[in-house]
């Protein structure tokens, strides 16, 4: 059985000795930019290549891949298609040495009660479209289901790539194996060196090349939701950060950290930003001249990080009750037609929605509810 380890040569990856061993097995050689996400994550990607007619030769080397590891060493297998099947047969019984083993769109799936071994993670992701499986909940090992897609889904190579689901399977992957090999990340250094260069300098040139700095070679990009500001690539990033959001953070703007949930390559960002519209904010509210009302919006920020550097980051906050505070949208401006259907008010909130956040008040919820009258009656939700 040949087995391969990509270096330089090859045109592939080479890898750090001494990092924890992954080997990627298929039928076919893992695309280039499978092969760079583990690489980035710290591990020593490997490949093992599967043929069905050499089934029982490939078995052994699956039995044997612990040999040359030293004491205390671990691997873990990722493993796609017909080898997948082959290899969650073959753990059944204990792999030695093995801690983790991920098998995409296996053709031949374990029973629903099959028992694994305890020593190792395990995860089974299949595409919905195109094989059947039993339910989650029915199973004694973790599988996952991708209903909307086709074989292939976390392949960038295949045709059925769908980028979605592919990054989904990719984050339980990478948990599953850190898991198996007991290897904790802290991603907060990396978002807060983030934060530091987006809100902290305010020099534009300085702060945008400080983001990018940050950010991965492969195409990151930041979507900001509300507004569909941002871009795709370094260069492209470092000129809307140079451009529009360095200089946007008027005077007053102020940002407070309400939350900070960490994931296994995510970082989620409650926060509350809080600025006189004294100057054009490009990036919340482009082409508006300055009005001078006081802005307090809630806000989220997803930030997704590879091998520490940040890959993309989403950022979310409800618009209306930024246009309402501004002047810009009366609740009270509701349209005649649905004005003649009953609606008394926009359902939209302004600034009490940060306040809300910050400091939760019964008084402050389902006013809307109480002026519609949907809330006769329902003494114990009003605070009556």
């Amino acid at each position: 059985m040949s087995i391969t380890s990509f270096d330089q040569n090859n045109s592939f990856l080479s890898f750090n000795s001494g990092s924890p061993r992954l080997w990627i097995t298929a039928t076919s050689q893992p695309s280039e930019r499978t092969l760079l996400n583990w690489k980035e994550e710290g591990f020593d990607a490997r490949f093992l290549p599967y043929d069905p007619a050499t089934s029982p030769e490939y078995v052994r080397t699956l039995k044997h891949l612990h040999e040359d590891l030293k004491l205390g060493e671990h691997y873990a297998i990722i493993s796609y298609g017909d080898a997948a099947s082959v290899v969650l047969k073959t753990a059944m019984k204990p792999l030695a040495k093995c801690c983790a083993i991920i098998a995409f769109y296996p053709p031949l799936l374990p029973g629903a009660k099959t028992k694994y071994p305890g020593s190792h993670q395990l995860q089974v992701h299949v595409a919905g479209l195109s094989q059947s499986s039993p339910r989650p909940d029915m199973c004694e090992w973790k599988l996952y289901q991708y209903k909307q897609c086709a074989t292939g889904f976390a392949d960038p190579s295949s045709k059925a790539y769908s980028e979605v689901e592919a990054n989904l399977s990719w984050s339980r992957a990478l948990a599953c194996v850190r898991k198996g090999f007991q290897k904790n990340v802290d991603l907060e250094p990396i978002v807060q060196d983030m934060w530091n260069a987006k809100y902290e300098d305010d020099v534009p040139e300085r702060a945008s090349m400080s983001v990018v700095a940050n950010m991965t070679q492969n195409s990151p990009h930041v979507s900001i939701l509300p507004t569909l500001e941002g871009g795709i690539g370094r260069k492209k990033l470092e000129e809307f950060y140079r451009e529009f959001f360095v200089p946007s953070l008027v005077e007053d703007f102020k940002i407070r950290l309400v939350s900070r949930t960490m994931g296994i390559n995510r970082v989620v960002d409650e926060m509350v930003i809080s600025f006189t519209h004294s100057d054009e904010v490009d990036w919340i509210l482009p082409g508006l001249q300055p009005t001078d009302k006081f802005v307090e919006i809630p806000m989220v920020s997803i930030v997704t990080v590879r091998g520490g550097k940040l890959v993309s980051e989403h950022m979310y906050w409800d618009q209306a009750s930024v246009l309402v505070q501004v002047g810009l949208l009366d609740p009270r401006m509701v349209p005649k037609s649905f004005k003649n259907k009953g609606l008394k008010r926009l359902p939209v909130a302004g600034a009490e929605a940060a306040k809300q956040l910050i400091e939760p008040r019964q008084e402050r919820y389902n006013k809307l509810l109480q002026e519609h009258g949907l809330m006769d009656g329902l003494d114990g939700l009003n605070g009556n």
